[in-house]
């Protein structure tokens, strides 16, 4: 059982960082379950890795930046208020994206809340939007 959780820590840090760290290419489960010392099978991985970040509390169903910006768009009116002039919801919408995917190449990213990096990638975008 050690085995598969140390697999699993490894799969999931590997998950996390390859999107940043070279090479960039694919790695399948496969190659992760060739590292057990013992057989390992990929449901077995998968419950691993489920288990582990359940352990961290770390959410899978969190909330998305766009389900965010949409419930604080129909939450404020004093938002509405201020873009009230021609595209300017969707000019921000645009920036706070360019934003938040800016963002998303920093590994640093997943120190902070979901939410947290959407409302100041919203400030952000309003601020640059008004000032255009």
């Amino acid at each position: 059982v050690v085995w598969d959780y140390a697999i699993a820590a490894i799969a999931l840090a590997v998950k996390i960082h390859r999107d940043y760290l070279p090479p960039l290419k694919p790695i399948y489960a496969r190659h992760f379950l060739a590292l057990a010392p013992h057989e390992m099978y990929f449901d077995d991985l998968e419950l691993a890795q489920r288990d582990l970040l359940e352990y961290f509390s770390y959410d899978l169903g969190m909330p998305t930046p766009q389900g965010l910006l949409d419930e604080l768009h129909l939450a404020l009116p004093t938002l509405r208020y201020a873009l009230d002039f021609e595209n300017a919801w969707e000019d921000v919408l645009s920036e706070t994206w360019t934003q938040l995917l800016a963002a998303a190449r920093s590994p640093d990213m997943l120190r902070f809340p979901v939410s947290l990096l959407t409302a100041t990638a919203l400030i952000e975008a309003i601020t640059r939007v008004v000032c255009r």
